[in-house]
């Protein structure tokens, strides 16, 4: 039996989606945005998020065109494949392209992110943090049926191939190829199945 609890938490879930497909430049039939979600950046447009995706509470998604390469601003681009779940407090910011494929799962408190504050340079470091300019040092792309442990961070410029399994408090610095499991600060790849 369906509780009122149940009704009213489904209506609440249906009016933020609505809320959230007026603002972003595509949520994908049967995708679901739960309620206390932040989107944040002045090219939310540019977010396209597939089919049967979920994206559950507390969740940011960024994407502003705080970039420049050669004095021209950068058109940033978040694109999210179907069939996704985000678990909670996930955090993806994109200042120049992130795209996730299908089916991926998350748990909670992961990073996504193509872009940090500075370089390491004495110049940049005795400014705040918050002063400092937006670099990227490349897109972010995630492949399909990947999964994201608890705490993982995916930083700029790298590339996750299909069915890999990324272990709970991982920092992805570097490519994994597909079908690996990768894990550790900086993670390492663990074991690859070769098809």
């Amino acid at each position: 039996m369906i509780t009122i609890h149940q009704v009213f938490k489904g209506l609440r879930t249906r009016v933020n989606t609505y809320r959230c497909k007026k603002r972003l430049g595509r949520v994908g039939i049967g995708s679901r945005i739960l309620p206390h979600c932040l989107l944040k950046g002045d090219s939310l447009k540019n977010v396209k998020i597939g089919n049967r995706c979920l994206i559950d509470k507390f969740n940011v998604i960024e994407c502003s065109s705080r970039l420049k390469i050669d004095g021209k601003t950068v058109i940033p681009e978040l694109t999210i494949g179907n069939g996704c779940n985000f678990g909670e407090y996930n955090h993806i910011t994109a200042v120049n392209r992130i795209v996730i494929g299908d089916n991926l799962l998350t748990g909670r408190f992961v990073l996504i992110t193509d872009n940090s504050h500075g370089k390491f340079e004495l110049e940049d470091l005795q400014k705040h943090p918050s002063n400092r300019e937006i670099i990227s040092k490349g897109e972010v792309v995630i492949g399909n049926n990947v999964w994201l442990g608890d705490k993982v961070s995916v930083l700029p410029g790298v590339h996750i191939g299909d069915g890999c399994i990324i272990g709970a408090n991982s920092v992805v610095t570097h490519d994994v190829p597909d079908y690996s499991i990768a894990a550790g600060n900086p993670a390492k790849v663990i074991k690859t199945i070769s098809q």
